[in-house]
């Protein structure tokens, strides 16, 4: 990727794009996907209130797989709203749950024991220690199911 040849202001240093660096599009509906605190988490300044915060916060804390991978899962919860399902495969539908551990959003494996206050298990490592709840909210404040398409094993039960 190439510097932009424009001249920096005076006084500015010239930026260059830092070797290996990678970029993800993050498109303002991620605004949406509210990240739920929990009790403790409550009013801290530094907890990100969305998911599009959410990936600044990986690329923060240099994370980029994270940030990668939580993009990746929610483009394609966005392609599923956008077009529909696709009705060969079979959707699971309900709350979403945001990992800290690996960037992974999209259904809890504990579904079921969620509402019984059990921590969401991340749907990929399978992490309770650092998952927190995601909100799907329209700009009229109706709330919205995630969607996802079940894999083979989870078909299956």
């Amino acid at each position: 990727m190439a510097s932009d040849p424009t001249p920096p202001v005076d006084g500015a240093e010239p930026f260059h794009v830092p070797e290996g660096a990678t970029s993800v599009e993050v498109g303002k509906e991620f605004v949406a996907l509210k990240v739920v605190p929990k009790e403790d988490e409550k009013g801290d300044k530094n907890f990100p209130p969305h998911l599009h915060a959410a990936v600044e916060l990986f690329c923060f804390v240099k994370r980029p797989e994270c940030a990668k991978r939580l993009v990746d899962r929610v483009s394609g919860y966005l392609r599923v709203l956008r077009e529909g399902p696709d009705g060969k495969g079979t959707n699971g539908m309900g709350q979403a749950a945001v990992c800290w551990s690996c960037g992974h959003v999209g259904l809890p494996k504990n579904t079921d024991g969620i509402s019984k206050g059990q921590l969401a298990k991340c749907g990929g490592c399978g992490s309770d220690d650092q998952t927190n709840m995601v909100k799907v909210t329209q700009p009229d404040g109706t709330v919205i199911p995630w969607i996802e398409l079940k894999t083979k094993d989870e078909v299956k039960r």
